[in-house]
């Protein structure tokens, strides 16, 4: 075996494994609207986890600092929801500085998110957009057709 072929097959090897080791150690999630949040409007979070796990407290970290801004009580216990065995609403609307954040309960992390005034700014454009580019027909995106053979009319 010549050494290239035998880098690329120990390269594969370590991304296989760090993936499917990432994947069985993902059993917590903290799920925000990644739209953000206004400031002076309701902020919640929640966290779910597959793992029958405990916290008393989450924070709230900037974004570019990765300081804690904001510490709440995760509250009540919601136990099973759906495929996940514990969950949480974490609950922040005291919360009302602009600025991009994001939220960690225990050791799991949110995606970052923003609050501030124009997080809703463009939000519909951006829907139609994506609806227009996921039509069948003609898609004016893509300048092309799809299921132009395979589709029917329901009504007409």
């Amino acid at each position: 075996m010549n050494f290239k072929r035998v880098f690329y097959l120990l390269f594969y090897f370590l991304l296989i494994s760090s993936s499917l080791q990432s994947q069985e150690t993902t059993k917590s999630w903290v799920r925000v609207n990644q739209l953000g949040y206004l400031p002076s409007g309701i902020k919640v979070a929640v966290f779910a986890s597959k793992k029958n796990i405990s916290e008393d407290e989450f924070q709230l970290l900037d974004a570019k600092t990765n300081i804690a801004v904001f510490t709440g009580s995760t509250g009540k216990q919601y136990g099973t929801y759906g495929p996940f065995t514990q969950s949480y609403r974490l609950t922040f609307t005291s919360f009302n500085t602009k600025g991009s954040y994001y939220i960690k309960c225990g050791t799991t992390s949110s995606p970052v998110f923003l609050i501030d005034e124009n997080i809703y700014n463009g939000t519909a454009d951006f829907a139609l957009r994506y609806m227009r580019q996921q039509r069948s027909g003609f898609n004016p995106f893509l300048k092309d057709s799809c299921h132009t053979k395979d589709g029917y009319t329901v009504y007409g």
